[in-house]
């Protein structure tokens, strides 16, 4: 049954992502009675929505003016997005906070791969999750208990198409939408080509990566030699450029190796893992073996394009990260873990709070561990009031993440701004 209330929404939807599931959310919440405004900026925005739209043709300095009159224009009652840190996202953000219009922030899932978020306000570090272990022992009965999701199944290939789709015929947007600056760092055409050399080079280092685990595995076991693991993000992802001190892998990388030579046990190593994503361009095996070179730790050094994570957690002394999603795997696996951007994980009880410096020497205590108590907590209350079951890129993962989408956005109030102010806590900074 519809919702009356719903007709009195009319949601702005600004960028999305390169599928069809911001075109079938809109159409589900017409259906629901709400109206839906699209605002495109690229070829590929008008691809993946086929109906009436508006063209914004701003370049990122008049986006505010732009935004101005659009919003004075209309009577919009919530803004939908894909990203908040999205350049051509961020003046309208401001706008709708200033005009106390809630702002619905899709990202891919804290917990994948079967669930996708939906926040309001922001996500990340942006989030408004509190940071305080003692709230969520609070709060954790107050949630329903985590259901199994419906499985969203394998979507690379999926997700490969549709980037594919939306890059052919972002083709045209020199002609077409001449002003835009996409907030992706590297050129269509050398990422493609990236991608096609790091597919190779994957596959032709498969079996000798998982043979290394396996040695890496046997060696823990043995009491032989332990090992940290570093998990990279992808290259320019804003939990580097935005939410951390650093502005590069490159930079992240080189105050690991110093820390490490510095601060570890002379018996462990570091082992060095490529983002699933990284499409290979600023050469992260290359960076590691000069760094190693350069802080003389070469024999202590392993890199791996690929890997069972799993299993690398399982045994690995210690997990050193920005704010990738795999802590959330890493508090899962019980592997102690330190977050070195702006994390919703960091918090006493689930990530080490101190310096890297002084993680390497404490990693292998027994309070360095992930209190597993918080984590069940913490995952139970965050899957209740920022997590959709569903994917953004497989036909049967839009149909699950549109179901249980709708509903939130429809909601007077969010889940989680439901939560604070019956149990209200301090904000982080």
């Amino acid at each position: 049954m519809s919702d009356p209330t719903a007709r009195k929404h009319h949601f702005l939807f600004l960028q999305g992502l390169r599928s069809p599931f911001f075109w079938r959310l809109g159409k589900a919440l017409v259906a629901e009675g709400a109206r839906v405004t699209k605002v495109q900026f690229t070829v590929g925005d008008h691809l993946y929505w086929p109906g009436a739209a508006l063209r914004c043709k701003a370049d990122e300095t008049a986006l505010p003016e732009y935004y101005e009159q659009l919003f004075s224009g209309g009577d919009y009652t919530d803004v939908v997005l894909f990203g908040d840190c999205r350049p051509v996202h961020q003046p309208a953000i401001a706008l709708a906070h200033r005009l106390g219009l809630p702002v619905h922030v899709f990202e891919e899932g804290y917990f994948r791969p079967d669930w996708i978020t939906l926040e309001r306000d922001g996500v990340n570090a942006h989030s408004k999750l509190p940071r305080d272990p003692h709230w969520y022992e609070l709060v954790k009965n107050t949630v329903a208990k985590v259901f199994t999701p419906n499985e969203v199944g394998p979507s690379m290939t999926h997700r490969v198409l549709h980037d594919i789709a939306y890059n052919a015929g972002n083709l045209l947007n020199p002609l077409c939408y001449p002003r835009y600056s996409s907030h992706v760092p590297h050129s269509i055409p050398a990422e493609y080509w990236g991608y096609v050399k790091r597919y190779v080079q994957v596959h032709a280092m498969r079996k000798r990566d998982r043979d290394m685990v396996d040695r890496l595995s046997r060696g823990v076991c043995q009491d032989q030699q332990p090992y940290y693991l570093v998990a990279l993000q992808v290259p320019g992802d804003t939990q580097l450029t935005v939410h951390s001190p650093y502005n590069s892998s490159h930079d992240f990388l080189a105050d690991v190796f110093d820390s490490f030579v510095h601060h570890a046990e002379k018996t462990a190593l570091l082992v060095i893992k490529s983002h699933p994503l990284d499409p290979g361009l600023e050469r992260s095996h290359e960076q590691v073996k000069s760094l190693a070179r350069q802080h003389g730790c070469q024999e202590r050094t392993v890199f791996l394009n690929s890997g069972n994570l799993p299993h690398l957690l399982d045994h690995a002394q210690g997990l050193i990260t920005v704010n990738s999603t795999t802590i959330g795997q890493a508090l899962f696996h019980h592997c102690p873990t330190i977050a070195l951007g702006k994390s919703i994980y960091a918090m006493p009880g689930l990530t080490f709070q101190g310096s890297l410096h002084d993680f390497w020497q404490h990693a292998r205590s027994p309070q360095a561990k992930p209190d597993q108590a918080l984590y069940h907590a913490f995952r139970r209350v965050v899957l209740h009031s920022t997590q959709v079951n569903g994917g953004l890129y497989t036909d049967r993962g839009m149909r699950l993440a549109v179901a249980h989408a709708v509903p939130n956005l429809l909601a007077t109030k969010g889940k989680l701004q439901a939560l604070l102010e019956q149990y209200p806590c301090e904000p982080h900074s």
